[in-house]
């Protein structure tokens, strides 16, 4: 079983190489408590009132989340990335819809970004703009500007994988962030 065990890359082997996925950046330490058996083997079908602890759990969570957000409510249920890539994109259409600006449909993708996130943007109704990255990986600032120009009436979103498929951190992301801002997408 262990011959089988060590085909596998883990956590105890490597860093996990997934380029864009958030996986990586969980320390061993934060995993354990996944692997403690009185919180991760309770049966599917238990009956609520055995599952109390759990549910307060969820609760506090969900309180401490809004809080963090200054959402109304958060929802537990995007299991993935790509879920919650269109769970995410689809609170920016319905913020914009109820701001009365619902024809704000345009969402910027830089070509480093995740495969899953153009699928994601086109699902949720928007029309998907390609943003060039330079030859480090990073956006490429005068691409994105025209980008925002072109389509300042209509933005929506900047939607970016961080770190980049690439493995690439956005050195000034919060530059990048406040430029879509002022463009009026989000």
């Amino acid at each position: 079983m262990k011959i089988l065990e060590n085909k596998d890359v883990s956590l105890v082997h490597s860093m996990i190489p997934l380029g864009s996925c958030t996986m990586k950046l969980n320390s061993t330490t934060e995993m354990m408590p996944c692997s403690f058996p009185h919180f991760t083997e309770i049966h599917p079908f238990a009956p609520p009132e055995q599952a109390l602890g759990y549910r307060l759990m969820f609760e506090e969570l969900e309180h401490d989340l809004c809080e963090i957000t200054g959402y109304d409510k958060i929802s537990f249920q995007p299991n993935s990335g790509a879920q919650g890539e269109y769970a995410g994109l689809r609170a920016i259409m319905s913020y914009l819809d109820a701001r009365g600006e619902g024809h704000r449909n345009v969402c910027l993708i830089p070509t480093s970004a995740h495969g899953t996130n153009p699928a994601s943007a086109q699902m949720a109704g928007m029309k998907v703009e390609a943003v060039n990255v330079n030859k480090e990986g990073s956006i490429d600032y005068s691409h994105l500007c025209t980008k925002l120009e072109k389509h300042r009436k209509n933005l929506a979103c900047l939607m970016i994988t961080y770190p980049s498929t690439n493995g690439v951190f956005e050195d000034n992301v919060k530059d990048v962030c406040e430029m879509v801002h002022e463009a009026g997408g989000q």
